[in-house]
């Protein structure tokens, strides 16, 4: 009974666990990512919707763009695990809010229908990797690391029939693409088709090198930089991913379909 009457300052009092220091640095990168990504779906609408001809998804630039803002969410969202509460909840609601993206794009746009794009993947590794903690944790951060990202490159070419690195590969046998119920995973046949497209394999275990990362993250063993917000605003953009993320395509479509119907009517 003495142990509830202890004074705050007994050492033999138990400790809270100590909040990990916030990385401002994280929502930083995260609200580059999204501005990217929302210049990056205008010129796509611009080109593929609104037939506007755009020399840059010829260019390098773009491929270059479009990795930036793929790799920085996984990347992001893994390292982010360390500091939820509850991936597997997170997860829940982002799988959720993909379907819900998935409906919609079938009903009302289906030429651009997403049947599997980041959302989902991110959605459905979170799920994962609280299913999986346990045996995560029993894995070396910087083993869980380097194991990670040999994985992620081993497993890059699963969509062409390939497994392996460079020489080192293999082909996967054919039965594996002759129909598209597996596209999830990465299998799928030429018919298959969705606008924006990120499977398990190989994206998972990149996401997995994020959430071993993101224990140095969470226990401050970062550069000091990392813990500190440089730019507030674009800190603030940063943090509201998702709500911008289901919102900004849309707005996007209505604010394009809105200009060309008044300023180019024909």
């Amino acid at each position: 009974m003495d142990g509830l009457f202890r004074r705050k300052g007994d050492p033999k009092a138990p400790q809270s666990p100590k909040k990990p220091p916030r990385a401002g640095f994280l929502d930083e990168w995260r609200g580059v990512a999204l501005i990217c990504m929302l210049l990056y779906h205008t010129f796509y609408d611009l080109y593929a919707i609104f037939g506007v001809p755009l020399p840059l998804f010829s260019s390098p630039f773009y491929i270059l763009l479009q990795r930036f803002i793929g790799y920085s969410f996984i990347v992001i969202s893994g390292i982010s695990c360390a500091y939820s509460r509850s991936n597997l909840r997170r997860g829940i609601i982002v799988f959720a809010l993909a379907l819900g993206m998935t409906i919609v794009t079938l009903l009302a746009m289906p030429e651009q229908r997403i049947l599997f794009g980041v959302l989902h993947f991110l959605g459905l590794s979170m799920i994962l990797a609280a299913v999986l903690h346990p045996l995560l944790e029993r894995i070396p951060t910087w083993a869980g690391i380097a194991g990670s990202l040999l994985l992620f490159a081993a497993t890059s070419r699963i969509s062409w029939g390939r497994l392996g690195i460079g020489a080192f590969s293999v082909g996967l046998p054919s039965f594996l693409y002759r129909t598209n119920l597996l596209f999830p995973l990465g299998f799928h046949n030429a018919s298959f088709f969705s606008s924006d497209y990120y499977p398990l394999l190989p994206w998972f275990f990149l996401f997995l090198a994020g959430v071993f990362w993101g224990r140095i993250w969470r226990a401050g063993k970062c550069p000091g930089f990392v813990y500190q917000t440089h730019i507030p605003p674009l800190a603030a953009v940063g943090r509201r991913t998702i709500l911008i993320y289901v919102v900004h395509q849309p707005v996007i479509y209505l604010v394009l379909t809105v200009w060309f119907r008044l300023f180019q009517p024909s």
